[in-house]
Order: C-alpha cells, then structure tokens, then sequence
C-alpha cells in the first residue's frame, strides 16, 4: 500500500502511515532523526529546515512506494538493479543536481538503518573526502598557502555536475530589462513593480512577496514614500527571513521606495485593497501562504498585505513566475537578483574609474555586495566580477576572431578598446529607442 503522509498539528516532522493505520516505523526513525538528531546518522550531517525535511520526506515515500509497486522489500534492493533504476525512472531527464540529491536522501536512509542494526542489502559506491582550493585565480601567494580549501565529500553515485563560476547566462542587459518590464506592465502592473524591486534590491521573489505595507514580524513600522520623504531619509533598513530562514537587513534606497508609492501604491492600491478586504478573503480557500514549509519556517504574505493583482488576489511567487513565462522572453524572476548584482557591480566600478574589473580593484563593494544579497561565503559574491568579465570577453570575440591579417592587426591596434567599450556601455545602459525597435 502507498505510504501516506501525516502532519499533526504543531509538528514539524509528518507521520508516515501504511493504509492509514500502521506506522512505517523505519521511515519514520529516519525523519525524526534527520530533524532532531542529524549527527546520529552521520557525523558531518547538517541540519534541516522543516521545509527541506517535507521535501526529504515526499522523495522518500516516492521512492519507498515505487520499490512496493516492483514488489522489492527495501532492505532487499540491490543499487544496482533496484535503488539507482527506481531514480532514473522517476527523475527522467531532471538536471544532475535534483539526480545527487534525490540520491544522497535514499543513501542517507540507507545510512540510518544500517545504525540501526537493519541488515541491507545495498552497497553504495565510494563516498570520500576530497579538499576544494578557493580564490587560487586571485590569491598571488597561493602556491605558499597550504590552508586556503574546504572538505566535501566526493559521492561516487552522483552523477558529474558543472563548477559555476559565474552567471554570464543569467544576466540580462538593460534594453532586454527594459522590454521585460514593458510587457509584465500589460499583464498586471504589480508584476512589473515586484521586478523593479527585486532589480534594485537583489531580493528573491519569496522575500518580495513577503514584504508588508507597514509592518511585519521583522518590522515594526516602514513609512510610505510622503512620510520617507518629508523626514528627509535616504534608505529604508528592511529585515527579511530568507533562504535557510536567514534573519539579516538590507537597505532600500530612496528611488525603489518612491517609484513602489508612485507606480503602484498611489494609483493602484486602494481599489485592490478592497477587492481583498471584500472579495478573495470571503473565499474558502483564501490564504496568505505559500510554498512547502511549515511551522517555524512558513512563508507568506504578510496580513498587512503589500502586493495585490488587479482581481485584489495576494501576490505569491508561483503568480510572479507565471507572469515572467507569460511575457515569452525567457527571463525567469531570479535571473533579476544576478543582473541587479552584476548591474550595481559595474556601475560601482565606473563611478569609481576602474577600468579592469576584479576583485582587488572593487574589494570593499564586494564586501558590501556580500551583505546585500546575504550570502555566507564571499566567494559566491566574486562570481559576478566574473561575469563582467565573461561579458567582456564576448563582446571582444568578433573583433578577434582570424581572418585576413592586415585587418585583424589594425583592428586590434586601432579600434578594439573603442569597439568593446561602446559594446559594454550599450549592455548596461537602458536605451529607450533600443527597447521600442527590439
């Protein structure tokens, strides 16, 4: 029979049931103890979020009741013949990332019953700890440093995934940003609006949709534009729970402030805000949640409600992400946090007349970026230095490319730097001409 899962009220982990009368007691072991007691299944076991521990759970009833279908006992699976064909079915054509963790969930099942004395069947290929070198592009003493690495662990069952070491293909330049707001305007504009800021503050669409009016858990008041305004402010310190249930600040500065008011909130709010009051919170299926997580880590619109569709509906992020589909550019919502960074990075860098890019030159604005967008390791951030430079270099390639000689040499000694500059200012500079032709 199907495995069910069950919620009790208040608990974060579900109840996993047999013909919703037995209880599946290794399952359930297993997710008591992935929640409460990671570091009893493996030693270097991190913690999870309740919404990460739903996720765990869903795969593995997925996996559990396919093994069931095929008539295999889970103990009795080979990986071979069993464990790594239920996956391949299942995950289908799915990138390598969503294969190794769907993989590294099974094997850590199989790792808690194994502790618990459960004799299995399945011999897991190598898992070892390998040592990876950071920041060795920019570190001129790296040959001299023996401690500049993190550990991980090599999984032999994952399948070979690509080291990112930029977002070139997912930065757009400001005339595609240009027609991006344009057509998300037609649609709705608090869609448009919504892609400003997350433009400006480099927030992801869940944080968006969670900012209040006025207030919320983690803030007590935020004036509108008037009030911001005539108390002479320059920024807005806003505190969001974000990916990981990070609590952390950021600014946002007066021009995304006033353009929410003036945009949106002027013209638009009041009618909607009745539409909501009167219309949607009177349907059963109101909610101001969303996404997968529970308890401590729910997310959802705040009550004193911010962003609302024309039909006073509150704005979700699977609403956002179906607008972005629906213009046909091909621009997903969170391509909008890495062209906000790289955007501000390459702004920052002519405002101070550094020409060459990297990450010696704009140091302390990476420092600054780090915070802005909350990430833990600074070298998640060098990226985007990274991706100026990938942008640079494919502007530079139909200039270099060999041909007839003469030409190239005086392309190359003449030209070249003229080319490549007006081609850098045209991607980071809105040009409203380019965004009406295109």
């Amino acid at each position: 029979m199907p495995i069910e899962l069950v919620w009790p009220k208040g608990c974060a982990v579900p109840v996993p049931l047999i013909d919703g009368l037995y209880l599946h007691s290794h399952l359930s072991g297993f997710l008591v103890a992935r929640y409460y007691q990671p570091r009893s299944i493996r030693d270097n076991m991190t913690p999870v979020t309740t919404g990460s521990l739903r996720q765990i759970s869903y795969d593995l009833k997925a996996f559990l009741d396919a093994l069931e279908h095929n008539k295999v006992d889970y103990p009795d699976a080979d990986f071979t013949d069993h464990i790594e064909k239920v996956v391949e079915a299942q995950l289908g054509n799915a990138s390598p990332t969503t294969y190794n963790t769907r993989m590294t969930r099974i094997r850590d099942f199989y790792d808690y019953l194994r502790k618990q004395g459960v004799r299995v069947r399945a011999m897991f290929p190598a898992r070892t700890v390998k040592r990876l070198y950071q920041s060795q592009n920019d570190n001129f003493l790296s040959h001299t440093s023996h401690s500049n690495y993190k550990t991980y662990e090599k999984d032999d069952a994952h399948k070979t995934t690509t080291w990112k070491d930029n977002y070139l293909g997912e930065v757009i330049s400001m005339n595609q940003y240009g027609r991006l707001y344009a057509a998300l305007r037609d649609i709705d504009v608090v869609y448009a609006v919504m892609a400003q800021v997350m433009m400006q503050t480099l927030l992801r669409v869940a944080d968006v949709c969670e900012m209040p009016l006025h207030k919320n858990t983690w803030n007590k008041y935020l004036p509108l534009w008037p009030e911001f305004e005539r108390r002479g402010m320059e920024k807005l310190e806003l505190w969001i729970l974000s990916k990981g249930l990070k609590k952390y600040e950021i600014p946002i500065y007066a021009e995304t402030w006033r353009e929410i008011y003036t945009d949106y909130i002027q013209p638009f709010y009041h009618t909607r805000k009745e539409l909501f009051d009167n219309v949607y919170l009177k349907r059963s299926n109101a909610t101001l949640e969303f996404g997968n997580t529970r308890n401590e880590g729910r997310r959802s619109c705040p009550e004193d409600i911010l962003w609302l569709t024309e039909t006073g509906c509150p704005v979700k992020p699977y609403m956002v992400e179906e607008a972005f589909r629906s213009t046909g550019l091909g621009v997903h919502p969170h391509n909008l946090r890495h062209t906000g960074a790289t955007h501000l990075l390459w702004n920052y860098c002519r405002l101070h007349k550094i020409e060459n890019v990297d990450v010696r030159m704009a140091s302390q604005f990476l420092e600054l970026l780090q915070g802005f967008m909350g990430h833990c390791d600074i070298e998640t951030t060098r990226r985007y230095t990274r991706t100026i430079s990938m942008i640079n270099n494919g502007k530079s390639m139909p200039h270099i490319i060999p041909s007839d000689k003469k030409v190239i040499d005086e392309r190359l000694a003449a030209h070249l730097g003229k080319d490549i500059a007006a081609e850098m200012e045209a991607f980071f500079s809105a040009n409203a001409a380019r965004v009406g032709d295109q």
